[in-house]
């Protein structure tokens, strides 16, 4: 269709792996975490990962992918991008 632009897809991908191993793609910035909770923002918006002994092992900026180890509880989506405003992301702070 002439004229039209088309949505630009990087693409946003989770694989769960028995509850242990969390495999994500499309990761824009990494804004909090430690062992309970780990809360990204993505491509389709905030996300916060809930569990126990959860470790980052492999965060690629380049290619916006990231894995999480340990015990996965629960996952969920939001909107709210409160945590853009403030500055206080991880990566801002490793970038600083």
């Amino acid at each position: 269709m002439e004229g039209s632009i088309s949505p630009r897809i990087n693409g946003h991908k989770i694989e769960l792996l028995d509850r242990k191993i969390l495999n994500i793609q499309g990761i824009k910035d990494v804004h909090s975490f430690n062992e309970d909770t780990v809360i990204l923002e993505t491509e389709m918006g905030l996300l916060t990962i809930e569990g126990e002994d959860l470790h980052i092992n492999n965060l690629n900026v380049e290619q916006s992918s990231l894995n999480i180890t340990g015990r996965i509880s629960s996952f969920a989506y939001s909107d709210n991008m409160d945590f853009k405003s403030k500055g206080n992301s991880f990566l801002g702070k490793m970038f600083r």
